[in-house]
């Protein structure tokens, strides 16, 4: 997919041709039912005529993943209803996006974490510049990252770990002064290969 644009026209048409692939994308779901459910959002933005996404850095006081970078998101709370809203709520919660301000173009794939959450994760646009509200008890900095670094696999480096028997590679990207790995990476590493650019690559790479 072309992901630099000259104009606001170049944009829409990604957007479209974007939804139109994730509808015809079958999101891998995953039955684990001792697993804690959350979700999270990959929201990209036409930032300087590339394609960006939102990427957050979690502070010493959450409960896990401290000081990791991570996409907007959190645990689903009955409250929610459905994965979606945990995922909006979450993200309005984190960086102060609205849920009206987010076109949702629709479902990814599932993923397990090794500290016990099984993760949907959702696809959206958000305006740009936008006017984030960072909660500081949860977010220590947020990035706005070029989607182009992981179509294009520029990791720093990867390591493979051993998880339930079976091993899984972690990707580490560096951006800035930011370390991108784990689920984060994972899960873009996943969208780029499969929805941005399909081809073949390691999807049965879950994990955190």
């Amino acid at each position: 997919m072309k992901m630099h644009f000259q104009n606001e026209d170049d944009f829409a048409a990604f957007r479209e041709e974007l939804r139109q692939r994730l509808c015809e994308h079958a999101p891998r779901a995953i039955q684990k039912k001792d697993l804690r459910p959350a979700a999270v959002m990959i929201l990209i933005m036409n930032r300087d005529g590339e394609a960006h996404v939102l990427l957050t850095k979690r502070t010493d006081k959450v409960g896990t993943h401290k000081g990791q970078m991570a996409l907007p998101g959190g645990g689903y709370d009955e409250s929610d209803g459905d994965f979606l809203r945990t995922a909006l709520r979450e993200t309005e919660e984190e960086v102060g996006v609205r849920s009206a301000d987010v076109d949702v173009l629709g479902r990814f794939d599932d993923f397990i974490s090794i500290v016990g959450f099984h993760v949907l994760s959702y696809i959206g646009v958000i305006p740009h510049p936008y006017e984030y509200t960072i909660n500081r008890d949860e977010i220590e900095d947020y990035v706005e990252v070029p989607l182009s670094m992981f179509v294009k696999r520029e990791f720093g480096k990867v390591q493979q770990v051993e998880f339930e028997g079976q091993m899984y590679n972690v990707y580490h990207y560096y951006y800035h002064n930011f370390e991108i790995w784990g689920m984060t990476a994972r899960i873009l590493t996943d969208f780029a290969g499969k929805i941005l650019t399909p081809c073949a690559g390691d999807p049965a790479d879950l994990i955190h």
